[in-house]
Parts: C-alpha cells; structure tokens; sequence
C-alpha cells in the first residue's frame, strides 16, 4: 500500500513538474527584461534598485505522506516593488515576482519527487525481499507444519484404533 500510495503521489507531482519547460521559458524572458535594465542602468544603479525591494517570505516545513518527510515550501507576502523608480528595472521585478508562486510550486514539486523516489527504492526493496525471500520460506515453514500436524494427527488415530481394540480384546 505504501509502495502504491507513494507511485500515485509522485505521479501527482509529475504533473506538476511537467509545466517546468513554460516556467523556464518564463523566466528567460525575465532575464532579457533584467538584461535590459543591466544595460540601461548599469550594475550599481541595478543593485541600488534591488535594494529597495524587500525580501521574499517563505518557509520550508516538513510534511509526512506515508510516513515520508517531505518539504512543503509557505510562501508568505510577497515583496512590494513599488519603490523600484525606474521603468526597466520596475518591468524585470514585475515578472520575476509574478512567477516565484509558480517557481516555489515547482521546486516543491521536484524536492518531494526527489525524497519520494529515495523511498520507493526502499520500500520496493523491502517488498521484494518480503515476495521473493521471507514469504516463501513462511510459506514452506507453514507447509512443513502442516504436514507435521497431519502426521501426529494420523498417530493420534491409529493410537485411538489400538486402545480401542486393545480395550474390545479385554473386554470380549
């Protein structure tokens, strides 16, 4: 159960992961944007710009699916860029800051891919060794039981039938 449980959760999370390629793209056009503003205000007036901006909130905390830790990323506010004065500089933040949500969403996503895969190689280890090596030697131990039992039942009755017919010659 664990084992499929856990294929289904990162099968889930591959959907996720699948909007990678457009997010990437996404943020190539950020970086032409950012290029721009490099280009228009040089890297000091940039990094004073920047500076105005304050930082991104957001927590990683640990989550548990099937017994596994996984990371789960809160974002918190986002950073206000008002303050950012100049027009290519204030367009770069823009679309940066409109992507990190969906940035965060998929770096979740590809953490818990990470830990889940580590998990199901365990787990499918462990049920393979259960399949091939533990329950097939209970298997024959129950087989051996049973026929041990079968044996000692059979004594029983034949030592059944020769009192019994020991009692009857006494008795006849």
């Amino acid at each position: 159960m664990k084992r499929d449980n856990l294929a289904a959760e990162t099968n889930r999370l591959l959907t996720k992961v699948e909007a990678r390629h457009e997010l990437e793209q996404s943020l190539m056009k950020v970086y032409e944007a950012l290029k721009i503003a490099y280009i228009t205000l040089g890297y000091s007036q940039l990094q004073s710009q920047a500076s105005t901006v304050g930082p991104f909130d957001a927590r990683v905390r640990p989550r548990s699916v099937m017994g596994v830790l996984v990371p789960e990323i809160v974002a918190g506010k986002m950073p206000a860029i008002t303050s950012v004065t100049n027009a290519s500089a204030y367009t770069a933040a823009e679309k940066l800051t409109a992507l990190m949500r969906e940035l965060l969403d998929i770096t979740e996503a590809e953490g818990r891919i990470e830990i889940i895969a580590q998990e199901l190689m365990l787990t499918n280890r462990k049920v393979n060794a259960l399949e091939r090596v533990i329950i097939p030697k209970l298997q024959e131990m129950i087989r051996y039981i049973d026929g041990r039992l079968e044996e000692e039942t059979l004594e029983e009755f034949f030592r059944a039938k020769r009192v019994k017919a020991v009692i009857r010659g006494q008795t006849g």
